[in-house]
């Protein structure tokens, strides 16, 4: 028999248990700069950059942007649309991604879609 005082006992020693070594172990930090989980940024997994740039290659798509006429408004004279516009529609808010992770996420996953110098703005890249 394992009384409650042995068990409060062992919980309170020194000695880190296992699950505690395997968090640390599997900490950001543990990890290193060159590892996966670092590599997806800070406000990210790959599957949630992937959401956003899919969503916004929708948004810039013929599909929709052929009859999105509030879209085409936000438009100017280079074909750009604002990242912060965009990145306020519900879907894109959802994410919860700073604008500059959703431009880094562009540049890096869309050959559909082209973010200015600044990395403000976005637009269908020529075809």
């Amino acid at each position: 028999p394992f009384s409650s005082s042995a068990a409060a006992a062992a919980s309170s020693s020194s000695a880190p248990s296992a699950a505690a070594a395997a968090n640390v172990a599997s900490s950001p930090a543990a990890l290193g700069a060159s590892s996966p989980a670092a590599a997806q940024g800070r406000y990210g997994s790959g599957a949630k950059r992937q959401t956003a740039v899919r969503q916004l290659e929708y948004y810039f798509s013929p599909a929709n942007f052929d009859r999105d006429a509030f879209l085409q408004q936000q438009m100017d004279g280079d074909g750009y649309v604002p990242l912060s516009l965009l990145n306020g529609f519900n879907r894109m808010r959802r994410l919860e991604m700073p604008i500059s992770e959703v431009a880094t996420a562009v540049v890096s996953l869309s050959s559909a879609l082209e973010v200015d110098e600044a990395r403000e703005r976005v637009r269908a890249a020529a075809r």
